[in-house]
């Protein structure tokens, strides 16, 4: 039996915001990285943000609420003072709201990769960040 843990998957907010409108394919490949033992983190503060976009989507919290519940998903809160200011101190650097600056303070510090669905959005933060900032891209295989 191996100890080998996968690095984990900080889940930004264009992810979590498709998983609260239901996308299907998005929510299977999810679940297919959690049953093959892929840690996925959550941070709050983007689900926040999914949840805000998503406004009208019946199922949304349902939704997001079970992707949290994964196996392998743990959900990131913002805790206390110092995580408050290094959360700040993201959003000046980088110029991103504060939902995706949760999600990029969580990965400078844990030094994981960012599974998003706009690479491209995360391009001028991650040069802003000391060290770049790591990003897999979803891509859509009809495109």
């Amino acid at each position: 039996m191996s100890d080998f843990t996968p690095t984990p998957y900080i889940l930004d907010s264009s992810v979590l915001g498709d998983v609260a409108r239901g996308d299907a394919d998005l929510i299977g490949l999810l679940q297919g990285l959690d049953q093959a033992g892929q840690p996925l983190v959550v941070p709050a503060l983007a689900v926040a943000g999914a949840l805000a976009g998503s406004r009208g989507a019946p199922d949304a919290q349902a939704l997001l609420t079970g992707l949290a519940a994964f196996d392998g998903a743990t959900v990131a809160p913002l805790d206390g003072v110092l995580q408050a200011a290094k959360l700040t101190d993201m959003m000046a650097t980088t110029g991103l709201d504060i939902f995706d600056a949760h999600v990029a303070a969580i990965a400078d510090v844990a030094v994981c990769p960012i599974l998003t669905l706009d690479a491209a959005k995360w391009q001028q933060p991650s040069q802003a960040t000391d060290e770049r900032l790591h990003v897999i891209e979803i891509a859509d295989p009809d495109a």
